[in-house]
């Protein structure tokens, strides 16, 4: 009896562990997906800025 709560133990720390893996890989996908949208997103409003004269009206300006 010592031995399959002892094997169950186990099985139940392999699934725990794999479990972690894998919300550890999807945390990491999702940060690096935020962080290229993001930048993406800074690119885009710098080249806007960069390249609009000041008769276009963009309706926002920077800084």
């Amino acid at each position: 009896m010592a031995i399959v709560v002892y094997g169950l133990g186990l099985l139940v720390n392999t699934l725990w562990g794999i479990q972690e893996r894998r919300f550890s890989a999807a945390y990491d996908a999702v940060s690096s997906a935020a962080t290229s949208i993001t930048m993406a997103f800074v690119a885009c409003l710098l080249s806007i800025h960069r390249h609009a004269r000041p008769g276009i009206g963009f309706g926002f300006y920077f800084i």
